[in-house]
């Protein structure tokens, strides 16, 4: 029996086990005064003073459009912090304050401002209405938090002088808390105690773990707070204290930036004018995909395509994981081609293309070190994150939360030559053929790595994903041509959504699963994440076929804005039986009719940064029902889908909106809104809705080939009588404009297109 080499501090660190910020047996430095104020380069600093008689400094910076940057610190405030995930083209303006006797004033944009009272310490964030948004001046209480419940600001320490910097904020009787990035449980943040610190949580998604949170919450009060930090951060919602939430970060320093605005759209389009959008997305990755853990050869490979031939399958991508390798090692990638088990590499690709099939090929940023040449390239060059352990020349990565790889190493992005060499082997990869590229793990930096550019592995770990996601989106990019390049990822973290493309991770076959996945990616959604999916059918277990799941998972699947069936075993639907077969190929047309209506909503989330898939709070936030929902959603906003997530059921209750709805598929059954219905859905319907008053523009046969998109027919739809507007999108590069006007639509469009009014 081989020994594990892997230890309980090691997984410890892996895990990261949720600490409590308030804590009796802690000592805490609470900000209880204002001393000194001063101005320097468009930033306020304001110097408060602690109950441990120390001094600490909030740095308070406005820019153009808006956005606060909050930072906090006691000591000078490091300039080569990492800031790549964020835009820093957005320009600092001069704030103005008032200063009395008591309070410091902040005039921001928009006629928002902040009020800091100078004693006892409190800052006070304002709307444009004068209405309180946001406020630290918390209930006094037990002894031992400085007279706290929950102290406003200040530092935790933790171990000599290592002290965690936290913040907490009043949270009102009617406030719900989202975000918080990729998790999986609670779509409203309230009453959640969690951290962000991302792992690959082996295929367990019922708990804290996760591939892609993000520190960035969003309040139904309009303003969202990101919580920057590559460091772990931890966040108490609501909980273990009902009426205030609170944030830590483990790193020295405290930044915070605020985005204010009139509605929680407005909050995410500033957030992600910060982090950044998509640049566009490419026609077919809004197709159907087919993925295997395994096609071990050509043989496998092309057995799926002809038999998605034979039975009129509407196929546009195919995805092959590691196998493609050259003496595949463990979840490592080097890059070298298996031509054993596929052939000519450009032949390969040329034989899949010509079944109008688009490829995808599976990499990851660890590296086997052997004795390829490729492999004594990347050791003469340091290209892999070194260790701090002196009998180590490179650190090891993780692979879930119990597996250390030995024998390999993490290529290290913060080296530009690093980063330049893993470009260009992607490049190669799309020189020969490869259309898209999906990037797995990335999320396993461990504790003891040191970066080029200095960082250790505590503080870089979720910055390391982003680096990687950067270096195989800039490759798609520099070849392709903007817009023109797809990267699907599973890791994610702060800034990673304008990558492109996220699926859910590894699913487990159950319907509790199902529902969780679709909770993590409508949390996602608030951070700005566009395309969205998870693996039909369940990654694992190898084969499981639960009643109904695969049905009702498919029917989901093709209303997300990604669709994918992918599996450790076969997931392709001819491996299910003829039922699930017609069922899949049903909604598989229905999804590709639907192109016109996504390409419609990606030029709605290049120009704002407001997603595709959107949980009703997005755009119906006043309607406290529909806020609180977490098993319906909306496509844009005019579709609604409410999947079926239990198994055996045929009817389920649907809560619709103000407004009135029209069924999606007999376009004619009208429901009024603010009412709850019974619905029924037999095992062939998902129930979906139109939003009345809107223009869904489709396709009107979904059985076509994305190459042939130009003698495609475009139905402009148009339900009731919309409120004059203007819709933009482009397809296969050619331009449809929708003008919607006193009650009359015009289309200008390079694509023959017929208005149908309904």
């Amino acid at each position: 029996m081989i020994k594990s080499n892997v230890t309980k501090d090691m997984i410890k660190y892996q895990i990261s086990e949720k600490e409590k910020i308030f804590t009796i047996d802690s000592t805490y430095h609470v900000a209880n005064s204002i001393s000194d104020y001063w101005e320097l380069d468009n930033t306020i600093w304001l110097e408060t003073g602690l109950t441990s008689y120390q001094k600490a400094y909030i740095i308070i910076t406005q820019y153009e459009n808006g956005t606060i940057n909050l930072r906090y610190t006691q000591k000078q405030w490091p300039e080569n912090r990492f800031s790549n995930s964020l835009y820093n083209n957005l320009k600092k303006i001069k704030t103005k304050i008032n200063i009395t006797d008591n309070n410091y004033e902040i005039n921001l944009k928009n006629n928002n401002k902040i009020i800091i009272e100078k004693n006892p310490f409190n800052l006070i964030v304002f709307n444009s209405n004068n209405e309180v948004i946001l406020e630290t001046n918390l209930r006094k209480g037990y002894e031992y938090l400085e007279n706290f419940i929950t102290p406003p600001l200040g530092f935790k320490q933790v171990e000599n002088d290592i002290k965690k910097p936290f913040i907490s904020f009043e949270l009102k009787n009617d406030e719900l808390i989202y975000g918080l990035g990729e998790k999986y449980k609670n779509l409203i943040k309230n009453g959640v105690e969690t951290n962000i610190y991302n792992v690959d949580p082996s295929s367990t998604c019922n708990h804290n773990l996760a591939y892609g949170g993000v520190p960035f919450i969003v309040s139904n009060k309009n303003y969202g707070i990101l919580l920057n930090s590559g460091h772990r951060t931890t966040f108490e919602i609501g909980s273990p204290v009902t009426d205030a939430y609170s944030m830590m970060t483990d790193e020295e320093h405290l930044e915070l930036y605020l985005f204010i605005g009139n509605n929680m759209k407005e909050v995410i389009s500033k957030y992600t004018e910060l982090t950044g959008r998509i640049t566009g997305v490419p026609d077919e990755a809004f197709g159907i995909w087919l993925n295997r853990l395994y096609y071990n050869n050509k043989e496998e490979l092309f057995k799926e395509i002809s038999n998605a031939k034979k039975n009129n399958y509407p196929l546009d991508v195919i995805t092959l994981d590691p196998k493609w390798i050259k003496n595949r090692y463990t979840k490592t990638c080097n890059f070298e081609y298996n031509d054993e088990a596929f052939g000519d590499f450009k032949s390969l690709l040329k034989e899949v293309h010509s079944n109008n099939i688009k490829m995808c090929f599976w990499i990851n940023p660890y590296f086997q070190v052997d004795n390829s040449e490729t492999s004594k390239y990347v050791i003469e060059n340091n290209f892999l994150v070194k260790s701090i352990k002196d009998n180590e020349n490179y650190a090891h990565p993780w692979s879930g939360i119990d597996k250390h790889i030995e024998g390999a190493g993490l290529i290290d992005f913060t080296n530009p030559k690093a980063f330049s060499w893993y470009k260009d082997k992607i490049k190669y990869l799309l020189q020969n053929g490869v259309d898209f590229i999906k990037t797995d793990y990335g999320d396993g930096l461990p504790k003891e790595a040191v970066m080029y550019n200095g960082c250790k592995g505590e503080e870089f770990k979720q910055h390391y994903a982003y680096m990687y996601l950067k270096a195989a989106y800039e490759a798609t990019q520099e070849y392709f041509g903007k817009d023109k390049g797809f990267v699907l990822s599973r890791p994610g973290f702060i800034g990673t959504q304008k990558f492109v493309g996220k699926w859910s991770g590894d699913a487990v076959q159950s319907f509790s699963e199902l529902k969780l996945h679709l909770i993590a990616g409508l949390s996602l959604s608030l951070s700005g994440n566009v395309m969205w999916g998870t693996d039909i059918g369940g990654f694992q277990p190898y084969h499981k076929k639960e009643e109904d799941l695969y049905i009702r998972w498919t029917q989901l699947g093709m209303f997300t804005p990604f669709s994918r069936y992918h599996g450790i075993g076969p997931r392709e639907p001819w491996y299910f039986g003829d039922k699930e077969l017609e069922i899949s190929k049903k909604y598989a047309l229905i999804k590709k009719s639907l192109l016109p209506y996504y390409k419609k909503c990606e030029y709605e989330a290049i120009e704002t940064g407001v997603p595709i898939l959107r949980p009703l709070s997005l755009e119906f936030q006043d309607d406290m029902i529909a806020s609180k929902i977490d098993d319906q959603y909306m496509l844009g906003d005019s579709i609604m889908v409410a999947p079926i997530l239990n198994n055996k059921t045929y009817k389920r209750q649907i809560y619709l909106p103000e407004g009135q709805w029209i069924d999606f598929y007999d376009k004619k059954t009208k429901y009024e809104g603010n009412k709850t219905y019974t619905i029924d859905s037999p095992i062939e319907t998902i129930p979906v809705f139109i939003k009345n008053n809107s223009i869904i523009p489709t396709i009107k046969d979904g059985n076509y080939k994305f190459n042939n998109l130009d003698n495609c027919e475009l139905d402009i739809n148009v339900f009731g009588k919309p409120n004059d507007l203007n819709i933009n999108f482009r397809i296969n590069s050619k331009k449809v404009e929708i003008v919607f006007q006193s009650g009359e639509a015009k289309v200008k469009s390079e694509i023959k297109t017929k208005i149908v009014k309904i």
